[in-house]
């Protein structure tokens, strides 16, 4: 029996068939996958004619259904969770550093650890406000490139995952021993980071395969492991600064990465199985997108909105603190609010995503958002309506990532060899942009004076904070780019 390349196009053909006829509607092959099948037919044992039909046809198991998909899903959760739960605990650790010996000498450089670029600790009200985003810039900046490897060399996905999480436990043992900052840049601010990308940015390449009908919402309960850690994994790593020493601190918490990840790694998977048995190839990427008119405007909106974004994150503790008069859990109340709120989002967003143009989905949470900022969060000077804000906020601005399997699919049309989790890089590395952005602007703009400061009658427009709740607004406004862009028909 002839396995050349004229029975590979029978036997694809069969597959498509089949496809069409099966009613867990599998997914269409990628092209990665093709050439897996092909690759993988050429090299297999001859099978005699009389061998059962089911041993010569290629098959896959079905999308957006069945046990491996859903433990995938979880797998992404608990890394999802694991990566950027580190991430968002950041902003404890440094509150450590610059409060306890052999650091606290060193406050200014302290912020190096989250940021890992020349920036400035200021003193607002009399509290240390780190004016960078943690070390989640690296990670999100670090996306397009691993992505980029990973869909460029796809047989490299285990080994790069086991690599990372080898690297991010080394990273986070290794700075339990340091003694000085900059042992804590290299460490936490470095190989922390790069490991955790290594690990974490296959499984959104390994959902684009596994969810097709459910992509959106598939990314968005994925996504929720974020705000899960941002609600829990601060307030435990605090417990455990004031009840153990540093050392110990950081060494549990190796530990608890591994403990996590680990089971969840065999089924953390592509759902095409990556042969063997053939010399690797790298897999050739098309960039055509980037002129699409659809991507452009998308990613514009992208980045203009999330230059804002991350001000009440970095600001909403020192807001209750000073404005609002709380104290103990209420300083840090709108922050937990918030971080819950994108819980709930990331899972909403992401479904209303599957049944609703991404255009259509960012104009319904940009206005939201923009109305919960000037009118929510510019009129609050007590704890209730600010806690209301910070939920808002966090439903419908903190899960704008939500919405980038849509705008994939929008993109996709347009030019259908656009490679998902090069995109998906993409959308993530201007997320960190604005991550760095946004700091040193929110800084300047609460050292800045305005007309209406001093005003009781202007609520929260009245403090320092009202430039800064202005600006938050303005910026959360250019989302709705992408609705403008589809109604003088720049895409459908």
């Amino acid at each position: 029996m002839d396995h050349g390349p004229q029975s590979s196009t029978a036997r694809l053909a069969h597959y498509r068939h089949s496809t069409k006829s099966d009613p867990t509607h599998l997914a269409p092959p990628s092209n990665i996958e093709l050439q897996h099948i092909i690759a993988n037919q050429s090299h297999e044992p001859n099978l005699a004619d009389d061998a059962p039909a089911g041993a010569r046809e290629f098959s896959l198991p079905p999308v957006d259904t069945g046990k491996d998909a859903w433990l995938l899903l979880m797998g992404a959760f608990v890394l999802e969770m694991v990566v950027w739960g580190s991430a968002f605990s950041v902003g404890v650790l440094q509150d450590y550093y610059t409060s306890t010996e052999p650091f606290s000498h060193d406050k200014s450089t302290v912020s190096m650890v989250g940021s890992c670029c020349m920036v400035r600790g200021r003193h607002i009200f009399g509290t240390l406000i780190l004016t960078d985003n943690s070390h989640q810039g690296v990670l999100y900046l670090a996306s397009p490139i691993t992505l980029f490897f990973l869909q460029r060399w796809p047989h490299i996905f285990r080994i790069n995952i086991l690599l990372g999480l080898g690297v991010a436990v080394i990273g986070t043992l290794a700075s339990s021993f340091a003694t000085k900052v900059w042992h804590l840049i290299l460490t936490q601010g470095i190989v922390y980071p790069i490991g955790a990308s290594m690990l974490y940015y296959p499984v959104l390449i390994f959902i684009d395969e596994w969810f097709v009908r459910r992509k959106g919402l598939a990314y968005g309960v994925a996504w929720a492991g974020s705000g899960v850690a941002g609600t829990v994994f601060p307030l435990l790593l605090r417990w455990a600064l004031s009840r153990f020493s540093f050392k110990v601190t950081m060494w549990a918490w190796s530990v608890g990465m591994i403990i996590l990840v680990c089971p969840f790694l065999p089924f953390v998977k592509p759902r095409t199985p990556i042969g063997v048995d053939v010399a690797p190839r790298p897999q050739n990427l098309s960039f055509k997108f980037l002129r699409s008119p659809a991507f452009i405007i998308f990613q514009l909106g992208s980045l203009l909105q999330s230059i804002g974004y991350f001000a009440p994150s970095l600001y909403l503790p020192t807001y209750s603190r000073t404005v609002v008069g709380a104290s103990d859990v209420g300083i840090t109340a709108p922050l937990t609010s918030l971080n819950a709120g994108t819980v709930i989002g990331f899972v909403l967003v992401g479904y209303w995503t599957d049944h609703w143009h991404a255009a259509n989905v960012i104009f319904v949470t940009t206005i939201c958002t923009v109305v919960g900022v000037f009118v929510i969060w510019g009129l609050s000077t007590s704890l209730p309506p600010l806690c209301v804000f910070a939920v808002l906020y966090g439903i419908v601005a903190g899960s704008a990532s939500a919405t980038w399997p849509g705008i994939i699919k929008v993109v996709r049309n347009t030019d259908e060899t656009a490679p998902g989790g090069l995109l998906l890089g993409i959308l993530t590395a201007s997320r960190g942009v604005g991550s760095i952005v946004c700091g040193p602007i929110s800084a300047a703009l609460i050292d800045t004076k305005w007309p209406w400061a001093g005003s009781p009658a202007g609520m929260g427009y009245g403090t320092n904070f009202g430039g800064l709740i202005v600006f938050t607004g303005v910026t959360a406004s250019f989302g709705a780019l992408s609705f403008a862009g589809r109604k003088f028909g720049l895409f459908n």
